[in-house]
């Protein structure tokens, strides 16, 4: 597999929207707590770009062996379209996976064992996503499960990793009794910082479905778009980045955001428009990116805002 392949077998455009999510925890802690971590926020952003590309690629491959259209098995899917080996390639994902899970564990051993629970959750998901009898993928799950574990995951435990776990939650043990311990005002504000990133990328998911509606259909692939229809899976996707905006305003009155981040008021007619472009024609190759855009200008406009924010506090200082 030459790397050209290995780029576009992974999807590496929309993993550049994945790392993000990574990046805004990183600067939200600096805004926060003023300090970093630097060993333990290097480990989790290269473990979790690595489950990333794991993900996609892995989906690449279980896709192509259940698949029950032939003709998307031979022409449509990178490892029948580039003639790859679904073996070689299955391997290769795997290596990042027991990486990821490596990398895992020692920054279970640095910070607390939930953790452990946290990050198992994620990898259970990025496995039988597509994996199993039964893979996540076919049921109508798919877009909050990706936007639950891929934006909010990879931001709530990029922050934890960066600052004392009773700070956020910590689970502790003394036989025989355990206590979970935790700041339900820092949990509420990762929550609702959370909702402003997980819907943006939920929407790449359900923009991605819609596009392959009657591919996935063919290949008894039955997504939300599936039971919703195209009809009402375009209102959804209209409606869902709204609350993302709004998540912004509430997030700036308690305080929780800096004013800064009405900034992201501005992306609103950038969002019309691809929305525009996106309920006119739904194609992977050519509308599909707009989905991708937008979640990206709320990530960086949501970064940006914090980094402004942190310029203005140390001004002022």
């Amino acid at each position: 597999m030459s790397f050209k392949t290995f780029l576009e077998f992974v999807r590496i455009e929309v993993k550049t929207a994945s790392v993000l999510p990574l990046i805004l925890g990183i600067v939200y802690c600096w805004y926060v707590n003023g300090q970093l971590n630097p060993v333990t926020t290097v480990v989790y952003f290269v473990a979790q770009f690595s489950i990333a590309l794991f993900v996609t690629g892995f989906n690449n491959v279980m896709d192509y062996y259940k698949a029950v259209d032939l003709d998307y098995r031979a022409q449509t899917n990178i490892i029948g379209r580039k003639h790859l080996s679904p073996t070689k390639a299955l391997h290769l994902m795997l290596y990042f996976l027991l990486f990821s899970m490596a990398a895992g564990i020692w920054l279970v051993w640095q910070t607390n064992i939930l953790l452990l629970l946290i990050g198992g959750a994620c990898i259970f998901v990025a496995v039988f996503y597509t994996f199993g009898p039964v893979p996540l993928s076919r049921m109508p799950v798919g877009e909050l499960l990706s936007g639950v574990t891929e934006s909010f995951g990879a931001f709530f435990i990029m922050v934890y990793v960066n600052v004392p776990s009773d700070s956020i939650m910590a689970l502790h043990f003394d036989w025989p009794t355990f206590t979970l311990k935790g700041q339900l005002p820092t949990l509420l504000s990762l929550c609702l910082i959370g909702v402003i990133i997980a819907i943006p990328t939920s929407n790449i998911m359900l923009a991605d479905n819609v596009c392959d509606l009657d591919q996935d259909r063919r290949n008894e692939r039955y997504t939300l778009p599936h039971y919703l229809g195209t009809t009402w899976a375009l209102r959804l996707y209209n409606t869902l980045i709204w609350f993302s905006l709004v998540a912004v305003v509430v997030a700036v009155i308690t305080k929780v955001l800096p004013i800064e981040s009405l900034l992201l008021l501005l992306l609103i007619p950038v969002i019309l428009r691809n929305n525009r472009r996106f309920n006119t024609r739904q194609l992977k190759d050519v509308t599909f990116i707009t989905a991708i855009q937008n979640a990206m200008a709320i990530n960086i406009s949501l970064i940006v805002s914090l980094l402004l924010a942190i310029v203005r506090t140390t001004w002022w200082r």
